[in-house]
């Protein structure tokens, strides 16, 4: 057989014959390609094959895979499919059937959330989060109903799509010169995602051609802007204007903004409803040392990289090792004459498959071509992300008999010990700086993007410990040292508390936000409503990192909810829905109750962005997948009161 297919991450066409059809399905995800094939042909031998749990010696993450003579039945089978001449239309399952296939894929019972949740991920047709109307209002109501999006990220992005379905007006105000959010401003070299394409996407878009496992900055900004013309979304986006003041008008039932452009002109906009989508990662944090401002040379944020400037040959520092100062310090090493990398304190690292490697053109068309195959490919990445539940649950039996956190825990935190000391050999100093005290997920887990042989090459050197201050000419380290530097990189990340700036919020009765968070931080009934702002809903909000499940599928489950708030306001005939005081409080008060049961309360020491200035989680979640999904599948309107 001879046939030529387009292969997106080659740039050209390629000939598909037999051993090209076998090199793809060598390199497919084993189990997502059986029920691929299964879901498409009904070969019950394919049903029949057990999922086998398999685990690593010393690792404790669990495969799904399939025995070796399981796979060649599978892969001998795809092959057979694929250089059929007349293979058959794709098959869609319906919902019970992909409950069934869900649950072969796991080999296990799975709960009516995972299997709902599962369902809408799979995306087999159309828009599986969709927000609809009962009963769609005429378009005078329509035209009174328009939504002011504050932020032209993904979550912004998704909400206009949303509202779009709806056929309610909305405008996107950006403070930015382009869209993307973290992803425009974030474009220092080695940029790129630590969480797999597959799962980093909106699941109502399975089909975008990713050319790398992982994508990079500039690959994000094709899919952004893929997702605008698609959507028709540039039309509705505003850039370089900011928002300086949202009031409420109790008597007109709106909000009223105060917006300002770059160039300095004013605007003064109405709307019925506002969506902050301004992010968590929107508000760059200096570093707070004494005598910054003196440094004479070359100093930069990371989300402001000044490509213009020229480090090759420099003697460089980089002043942070979060996620973003560990991804690009292996790109400034290669071509810095020295880099100096200084850390307050140690991060866990953690390896993944294929970080920097573009998809293969066997396995690109293999995702174009098999029906079902990229639906049962990013099932298996959220499969396998579930596990991370587990491993912040504090088990107080297993401390009783010495342990830190659980066994689960305890033991990822033991191969990452043994993977440091793989790296740096007999150094013992060096693996004294490289290792945390505190426990692996009490702090952000850090991807390895060759980290550790950076910090061994001969032009690095890792300085620990606070920095005591500037000078004219360099830094000078707690123990007295000053070094030189030619360039120095801030990568302090992101003020993650101002969740809403640089917007002065004022609602109902002068109620705001910092008053409302003033005891403890910021804090939202089921991450998106705050009693005394009506009609306002935050996008991804406090307490909104939910353990498990993608980052694009719970903003759409979030948008969703928030849709159909807006919808249900409407078809009762309210102009306002503002979520009850004692709701918010009850929310609140059974989230403060389950962190207790979580890693961060147990691990305060570790600080990082997880834990808010008033000493307290504000940004991870302590439900459950299943837990949070029942709670905010809809809205539940005895929560709100409507006027």
């Amino acid at each position: 057989m001879e046939e030529t297919a387009t292969i997106t991450a080659a740039g050209g066409s390629v000939g598909v014959d037999e051993a090209f059809l076998r090199r793809a399905v060598e390199l497919a995800e084993v189990n997502a390609l059986r029920l691929a094939l299964y879901q498409q042909t009904g070969d019950a031998e394919l049903a029949a094959i057990p999922v086998l749990r398999h685990t690593r010696e010393g690792s404790p993450f669990e495969a799904l895979v399939l025995a070796p003579e399981d796979q060649r039945i599978v892969w001998d089978k795809a092959v057979a499919y694929l250089m059929g001449a007349g293979r058959a239309a794709p098959v869609t399952p319906t919902r019970a059937e992909a409950a069934e296939l869900m649950q072969l894929f796991s080999g296990e019972p799975m709960g009516q959330a995972h299997i709902d949740y599962g369902w809408e991920d799979l995306a087999f047709e159309g828009f599986p989060r969709a927000a609809e109307w009962d009963v769609k209002p005429p378009q005078p109501v329509l035209d009174q109903s328009r939504v002011t999006i504050i932020g032209a990220g993904f979550s912004g992005l998704l909400a206009g799509i949303q509202l779009a379905r709806l056929g309610i007006e909305f405008r996107i105000i950006e403070r930015q010169a382009g869209v993307g959010g973290t992803w425009f401003l974030n474009d220092y070299p080695e940029a790129r995602v630590d969480i797999p394409s597959f799962l980093y996407q909106f699941k109502f878009e399975k089909d975008y051609p990713w050319r790398s496992y992982y994508a990079t900055q500039a690959e994000l900004r094709d899919y952004l802007e893929h997702i605008l013309d698609k959507y028709d979304l540039r039309r509705h986006i505003q850039l370089e204007t900011g928002v300086d003041t949202a009031r409420w008008d109790e008597a007109r039932k709106l909000w009223v903004l105060e917006t300002r452009t770059a160039d300095g002109r004013k605007e003064t906009i109405e709307s019925r409803f506002v969506v902050s989508a301004s992010g968590l990662f929107s508000t760059p944090q200096l570093p707070d040392i004494e005598g910054i401002e003196r440094f004479a040379g070359k100093m930069f944020h990371t989300t402001a990289w000044d490509h213009a400037y020229d480090y090759a040959g420099k003697r460089v520092a980089v002043i942070g090792t979060g996620s973003t100062g560990s991804q690009l310090a292996r790109g400034v090493a290669e071509k810095a004459a020295s880099l100096t990398i200084y850390q307050r304190s140690p991060k866990w690292l953690s390896r993944v498959a294929n970080y920097r490697h573009a998809i293969p053109a066997e396995e690109r068309w293999l995702f174009d071509t098999m029906p079902g195959y990229v639906n049962w490919y990013c099932y298996g990445l959220h499969v396998a992300a579930m596990q991370m539940d587990a491993f912040h649950d504090v088990d107080r039996e297993w401390q009783a008999k010495g342990g830190v956190i659980n066994e689960k825990n305890d033991t990822l935190r033991a191969n990452f010990q043994r993977y440091i000391r793989r790296k740096v050999g007999d150094d013992d100093d060096l693996y004294a700086q490289l290792v945390p005290t505190c426990a692996p997920l009490s702090r952000r887990l850090v991807i390895d993007n060759d980290w550790y042989d950076t910090v061994l090459r001969d032009n690095v050197e890792l300085v620990s410990g606070k920095i005591d201050h500037f000078t004219e000419t360099g830094v000078v380290s707690e123990d007295g040292t000053e070094r030189a530097f030619d360039l120095v990189v801030l990568a302090a990340g992101f003020d993650v508390e101002r969740y809403l700036w640089p917007v002065d919020y004022v609602g109902r009765g002068g109620a705001s936000p910092g008053k409302l968070w003033e005891q403890d931080g910021a804090r939202a009934h089921l991450t998106l409503t705050l009693p005394g702002l009506p009609n306002f809903v935050i996008m991804y909000g406090p307490n909104a990192g939910i353990l498990s499940g993608s980052f694009h599928s719970w903003i759409e489950i979030y948008t969703r909810y928030f849709c159909k708030l807006i919808t249900n306001t409407i078809e009762s005939g309210a102009a306002a829905f503002e979520v009850r005081p004692e709701v918010y409080r009850d929310y609140n008060e059974k989230l403060d109750r389950k962190m207790t049961q979580k890693i961060w309360l147990e691990q305060m020491e570790a600080g990082g962005y997880y834990i808010n200035s008033h000493g307290r989680p504000g940004v991870s979640m302590p439900w459950s997948l299943a837990e949070f999904y029942e709670m905010i599948r809809t809205p539940d309107m005895s929560e709100y009161t409507l006027s």
